[in-house]
């Protein structure tokens, strides 16, 4: 542990209110915590004053000369700062805009309004969408007479386009009200059907009359 001499302690009292504090820390070799350590348990007369930080005068003039012609945010863009700052200034500088500008950022703002509340019904429509979508498909699998004439795929995307595929290019047909059930008869070419029995959950069947055959 680092021993402060009482001298340094002395002098670091003396400069007590000297600012900005770290640099007096820093001159002293002390750390900050210890200098506030001491500033605490010190008897000696401790100045609170806050730093106002000053107006700068460039930032003004261009905020000043832009100010009648662009809102608040356009000014913040253009001179590189926040918004509040340029709100702040024009305050203390007692700035205005022009009526054209004002005019234009009323129409500004009624339309930002209009897209929020009609982005608003959208959403409102596309969740109300969502909730139908969820109950009539746990009635569609829950085989449940459905109240709307949603149509719902008895397969899965990839299932689906699988089976399409072996009816269309290769000559299987499908049964009705079997959606994982595929027929062959001696027209079709025949797959791999144990790749598609394994992956999709398919079944196979021979037609009839091949059968008889």
């Amino acid at each position: 542990m680092k021993i402060i001499e009482q001298d340094t302690i002395d002098i670091i009292k003396e400069h007590i209110n000297e600012r900005p504090r770290y640099k007096l820390a820093q001159r002293m070799g002390v750390s900050i915590k210890f200098l506030y350590k001491i500033l605490h348990e010190c008897d000696c007369e401790i100045e609170h004053k806050r730093l106002i930080p000053q107006p700068d005068k460039k930032r003004d003039e261009q905020i000043t000369k832009l100010y009648p012609d662009h809102s608040v945010r356009e000014i913040a863009e253009i001179v590189g700062c926040h918004p509040s700052t340029v709100g702040k200034a024009a305050k203390r500088l007692k700035l205005t805009h022009s009526k054209e500008t004002i005019e234009r950022l009323k129409k500004n703002s009624l339309a930002n309004l209009k897209k929020a509340y009609e982005k608003a019904i959208i959403n409102k429509r596309v969740k109300s969408w969502k909730r139908t979508m969820r109950a009539e498909k746990l009635r569609f699998m829950s085989c449940i007479p459905q109240k709307t004439n949603l149509r719902f795929s008895e397969l899965p995307a990839k299932a689906y386009h699988a089976k399409y595929n072996l009816i269309t290019k290769h000559g299987y047909f499908g049964f009705e009200g079997e959606p994982y059930i595929l027929g062959y008869d001696r027209n079709t070419r025949r797959m791999d059907e144990e790749y598609y029995k394994n992956k999709y959950g398919f079944s196979f069947e021979e037609d009839e009359e091949c059968q008889e055959d």
